[in-house]
């Protein structure tokens, strides 16, 4: 818990906001980076450590390389988008005035039929609705990007007095969650989701709602839920492993076991004002093939979409170097530059693999005689085809764009890079039919079909080439049509 630090807001819509001037102001990007990026911190000391366990004490510290983060490109904007979603969202409850007795009110009316919301409709919330989706592969570092940029902002200020623009003190006895982060797991329902909402809500205000309220029927835990959001002044609810959501029926249905869609998500917090940020893999996409009012709600402020990462941006060359701490090995030699590129081709370009690549292939080396211990392309070739072989399928078919191949990147087939230009990347042995989409991404203005699209893909992807002439009307024997 923090005291809040009042800063007047310079935009006289948001003044005199107590919620929103406790926020102080916004971190520059200087500032941004200063306090998001995890550096490497060389902690051991082998003085009088026996010279055979010197190895060993070093592997331990090649595993911490595991907690060192590097600030994606993309993060500060992320960063702007949460903070501003955060004021928007207490624009109208502002507890200086009448506003949060009036939701309050209107959600213990609505509770008989909260699927409805007929007394919250009229407090016409939906035009402070806020709204963000952040996708990209699994591995990227979306979450964690997230969870970093959380922890910039003070999680609980308690107010007590508060001294407007024109001098009035007021008493104050609020306490103010500026964000929830929730995941959602598979298979698990609409109670289920509701009951982490208040474990989360537990573990930042020290009470036992979750448990209070554990027998309670779905209706009523939505009707709880709202309440406490509002009771707390949450200002941004981060829902992660979007994902795992189900896709939204036509007639929603409110049950213990009825599965957690979009839609039902989407409506818990925007009907009351309570800012939402989904963020999932791209097989989020497909909740909104058939959704277009779901899709514009939950991205009122935007989406991000990010493939593999960029192998000559800023954040892969600050992320490797920070990766290779090559000093702990006797006789590096290869450069930097050479170890970025083929890193970036044997990962895919993504963070995750490429951190469990670099570490393993560190520890290997350390059991080496001092002369070969080089972080070099053989020695990553070697440990990628010893111990990380199991990926080879997805990652091949990712750089080839072979997204139908894969579940997870069926959504891929829908996706174009956002820059002018999507240079094919160029590597040491660049194999045949390189087609890694890095960067940031954007849906086409040609989507595909992808169900059928997949489906055809699958097909050709089994037809020998005699079959295919077959099927085209040609016989290999007469070479000629049918």
């Amino acid at each position: 818990m923090s005291q809040p630090n009042y800063y007047m807001h310079p935009n006289r819509q948001y003044r005199d906001n107590p919620l929103i001037e406790a926020l102080g102001q916004p971190l520059t990007m200087q500032q941004f980076y200063a306090l998001s990026e995890l550096p490497f911190i060389n902690n051991v000391d082998l003085t009088g450590v026996d010279a055979s366990l010197h190895g060993y004490y070093i592997r331990t510290l090649i595993d911490q390389l595991n907690d060192i983060y590097a600030v994606q490109d993309e993060a500060y904007r992320l960063y702007d988008v949460m903070r501003r979603m955060i004021e928007a969202g207490y624009d109208k409850r502002n507890p200086l005035r009448t506003d949060i007795r009036r939701i309050l009110t209107a959600i213990d009316r609505d509770k008989t039929n909260p699927n409805q919301v007929a007394y919250l409709s009229s407090l016409e919330l939906y035009s402070v609705l806020q709204s963000y989706l952040l996708i990209g592969l699994s591995g990227r570092g979306k979450s964690f990007m997230v969870r970093r940029i959380l922890k910039l902002f003070d999680q609980v200020i308690e107010h007590f007095k508060y001294t407007d623009h024109k001098g009035r003190e007021h008493t104050l006895d609020q306490s103010q969650v500026t964000y929830l982060y929730v995941e959602i797991h598979e298979r698990r329902g609409q109670k289920a989701l509701l009951l982490n909402m208040l474990e989360a809500l537990d573990e930042v205000t020290g009470q036992a709602y979750a448990y209070e309220h554990r027998n309670r029927s779905v209706n009523e835990l939505i009707t709880i839920v709202r309440k406490l959001l509002i009771g707390h002044s949450v200002g941004l609810v981060v829902v992660d492993e979007a994902q795992n959501l189900a896709k939204s029926s036509r007639n929603e249905v409110l049950s213990i076991n009825e599965k957690t869609s979009i839609k039902f998500v989407e409506e818990l917090f925007n009907r009351v004002g309570v800012p939402i940020m989904l963020v999932g893999t791209f097989a989020t996409l497909a909740l909104f093939e058939r959704e277009t009012t779901i899709g514009r709600r939950v991205t009122k402020n935007g989406s991000m979409l990010l493939a593999s990462c960029d192998s000559n941006s800023s954040f892969w060359k600050r992320f490797i170097r920070l990766l290779c701490q090559t000093q702990l090995l006797k006789n590096q030699s290869t450069s930097v530059d050479t170890l970025c590129r083929h890193i970036h081709y044997l990962s895919a370009g993504i963070p995750a693999i490429a951190s469990s690549l670099v570490r393993a292939t560190l520890a290997y080396l350390t059991f080496l005689e001092p002369q070969d211990q080089d972080l070099s392309i053989a020695s990553l070739d070697l440990v990628f085809n010893r111990e990380f072989r199991v990926l080879t399928p997805a990652l091949t078919a990712l750089r080839r764009g072979d997204y139908h191949k894969f579940e997870d990147f069926e959504p891929m087939l829908m996706l174009e890079s956002v820059a002018s230009h999507s240079d094919v990347m160029t590597q040491i042995t660049p194999p045949p039919a390189m087609n890694l989409v890095q960067g940031e991404v954007e849906l086409s203005d040609k989507p595909v079909s992808s169900q059928i699209e997949v489906q055809k893909r699958k097909k050709l992807d089994q037809l020998s080439p005699s079959v295919l002439l077959g099927q085209l009307g040609y016989n290999l024997d007469k070479v000629k049509p049918k």
